[in-house]
């Protein structure tokens, strides 16, 4: 079985650099071309289902990667991107004014901050994890379009990272590129990883 992960395109929250989590923010026209882009380069890659956020971001980037295939995107909150309660939709000045002590903090290490009235971290693991789980359960392959802190989420409850390397100055998942897992008798193992 394989798990094909996709990061959405380029959003609004993208361009106008807000710390957006759940806000819904559309595709932008480059964040299109982006999905566009991740399509094309499935288009030799057999999968039978696809799941989403529902986040638009997420579910119109599914929605062009399955454009042809005949395949229903299926929405999947556990794949949402982290819920971070006040700073929800703050541009980075806005964040430093109203929150400069927990700003720093945050952009090294989300994976152990609370956001002010925002989802637990481990809340969130627990979430992404068992939607993965109820993933794999199904035994098909799957593409899976999402977020940077979901996907990333994803490969450290599969065991190929750790907390400490999705932390990492440069770990991110590109928009416009997809990642390949296989889970195999012998554990998941990771095919590689576009960034």
């Amino acid at each position: 079985m394989f798990l094909y992960l996709v990061r959405h395109g380029q959003s609004v929250g993208n361009v106008r650099r807000t710390f957006h989590g759940q806000t819904d923010y559309p595709l932008t026209p480059e964040g299109r071309r982006q999905a566009q882009q991740a399509a094309e380069k499935l288009r030799e890659v057999s999968f039978t289902r696809c799941f989403a956020s529902d986040l638009q971001r997420a579910w119109d980037t599914a929605q062009i990667c399955v454009a042809g295939r005949g395949i229903a995107v299926e929405p999947c909150l556990g794949l949402r991107e982290h819920y971070i309660g006040q700073l929800e939709d703050l541009t980075w000045e806005q964040m430093e004014a109203r929150y400069p002590q927990y700003i720093h903090a945050y952009l090294e290490d989300w994976a152990h901050c609370l956001p002010p009235d925002g989802e637990a971290p481990e809340a969130m693991a627990l979430r992404v994890g068992q939607a993965v789980d109820q993933i794999i359960a199904q035994g098909e392959d799957a593409l899976l379009a999402a977020h940077n802190g979901s996907l990333s989420l994803v490969l450290v409850h599969l065991g190929l990272m750790s907390m400490d390397e999705v932390l990492k100055p440069g770990h991110i998942f590109g928009q416009g590129t997809y990642s390949a897992v296989e889970i195999t008798d012998n554990g998941p193992r990771l095919l590689f990883l576009d960034r």
